[in-house]
């Protein structure tokens, strides 16, 4: 295989403290990217000082904020290497990172990725459309991307409502126009989950996961039974998320409309659960917890016989 040149794609926004962790660990690959682009998407800490500070082979540029879909692509346009791995700010890689993905590298893929840790992940060696539709299970900064099935895509989706779910689009769309994902099996990057629980945050990742939906439907003129069922799991999962924070109003807003779209006796039970007492609630919950309590103790004590 000749030689694989890759650029490192760093956005960052106010990332002062978790910049030098990203950085470090993709100057550390056993195999050496070409460069380093850290883009700072107009920041207004010490992220541009930061960055700055770092001599060859990291570069640095500056943008007015945009988001991050803005900033990778201004990475990408810049970029010198055939392939782009994407690093968010408040991520890091293992050393063996780019060294494992480059193994997979064949002239219909367009995409390598790995498990992470801290994110819950589906292991396939070949990931399919069928999958990735039902869930994303790809953690952006463990994707190594072709460069050239990047461009031929149009890149990654700047629309503001797609926010957070914008490299989701983009790992579709790629299926779509019949590009191969591989995944490694071992995990090669470290993830940070975002601390915030609030409602409010919940309800800016649940409008724009339904924005994809719609959007994606229109563009690649998918089956519109494949699209309902995906707009029921994706109201239902975020009905649980609004119920578990014991924001009721939004759970039975979700719950209503997937109801709307297919019934179920079962999401009804659990709209009727969104007008019980926080009381009830909250028994409700300690008693599930004492029961998954108890039954990961009793298959401890069954395995240790």
């Amino acid at each position: 295989m000749s030689q694989i040149l890759i650029s490192v794609i760093i956005p960052a926004y106010n990332a002062e403290a978790v910049l030098p962790r990203a950085v470090e660990s993709a100057l550390a690959q056993n195999l050496r990217p070409a460069e380093i682009l850290i883009i700072d998407d107009g920041s207004q800490d010490s992220t541009l000082k930061i960055a700055s500070s770092y001599g060859s082979p990291v570069r640095v540029l500056t943008k007015p904020n945009g988001g991050p879909a803005s900033a990778r692509n201004l990475g990408v346009q810049q970029a010198r290497g055939d392939w782009v791995a994407f690093l968010d700010a408040d991520d890091a890689w293992f050393p063996e990172k780019l060294e494992r993905q480059t193994e997979l590298i064949r002239p219909e893929v367009g995409v390598v990725c790995s498990p992470a840790r801290g994110a819950p992940t589906l292991v396939r060696h070949v990931i399919t459309f069928a999958e990735l539709w039902e869930r994303n299970f790809i953690v952006n900064s463990s994707a190594l991307v072709r460069r050239a099935a990047f461009a031929q895509s149009g890149g990654l989706d700047e629309d503001p409502g797609l926010i957070g779910v914008e490299d989701y689009n983009l790992w579709l769309r790629l299926l779509a126009a019949g590009w191969t994902i591989l995944s490694v099996p071992e995990e090669l990057c470290i993830y940070t989950r975002l601390s915030s629980g609030l409602s409010r945050q919940t309800i800016r990742f649940a409008s724009a996961a339904l924005a994809n939906i719609a959007k994606l439907a229109r563009q690649l003129e998918l089956d519109p039974r494949l699209v309902r069922l995906k707009e029921i799991s994706t109201y239902d999962e975020f009905a649980l998320d609004f119920f578990a924070q014991r924001d009721m109003k939004n759970a039975r807003v979700f719950f209503t409309e997937s109801l709307r779209r297919q019934f179920s006796f079962k999401q009804l039970g659990w709209l009727g659960l969104t007008y019980a007492p926080k009381r009830f609630l909250d028994w409700r919950r300690a008693l599930l917890s004492r029961s998954a309590n108890k039954g990961i103790t009793g298959a401890t004590i069954q395995n240790s016989k």
